[in-house]
């Protein structure tokens, strides 16, 4: 069995693994949304607003992984933009939020431009990886996914993903 500082030392590798990938795919994705003059945050949220059609804050804030001023600064300027309706509640957690059908195109453009001909540095990297290895990584970062942020938001990514799939493919 390994020693504690063996443990952290490996969640730490974990960790900047994790930051690092997460940083190559954010700068990928900006190559996209910048001719919609998007910020990724802008865009993240888009991104769930599309799968999710109606959401309160507090689910959104939970899928973005953010605090609620920095959601519903996104929000404002999405809405601004006419990308997103937000329907008054009786507290700002209790709003309801909704993609308008300009801000579902643009989500379904990065979609359909990525499933047919990805850009993506992530996409192509996959590609080299054996099914079964893969198959393996995704068991395990599902795993730490679930434990550390819940069943919810596990089941809310296999059902995004589930809905490219049946819609694009």
């Amino acid at each position: 069995m390994s020693s504690m500082g063996e443990r952290f030392t490996t969640s730490y590798k974990a960790f900047a693994c994790i930051r690092g990938l997460n940083a190559v795919i954010e700068n990928d994705i900006i190559q996209f949304i910048k001719k919609y003059d998007l910020s990724f945050p802008s865009f993240r949220t888009l991104w769930i607003l599309y799968f999710d059609t109606k959401l309160t804050m507090s689910d959104l804030t939970y899928l973005v992984q953010t605090n609620i001023s920095n959601a519903f600064r996104q929000l404002t300027k999405l809405n601004e933009a006419g990308l997103v309706k937000i329907e008054a509640g009786k507290t700002t957690r209790a709003k309801e939020l909704t993609i308008t059908e300009e801000g579902r195109v643009i989500v379904k453009e990065f979609i359909e431009e990525h499933v047919t001909n990805s850009n993506l540095q992530i996409v192509k990297i996959l590609e080299k990886i054996p099914e079964e290895d893969l198959s393996k990584f995704m068991e395990v970062v599902t795993l730490l996914t679930t434990e550390l942020l819940g069943q919810t938001y596990t089941d809310w990514f296999d059902y995004s993903a589930d809905s490219i799939l049946k819609d694009f493919n």
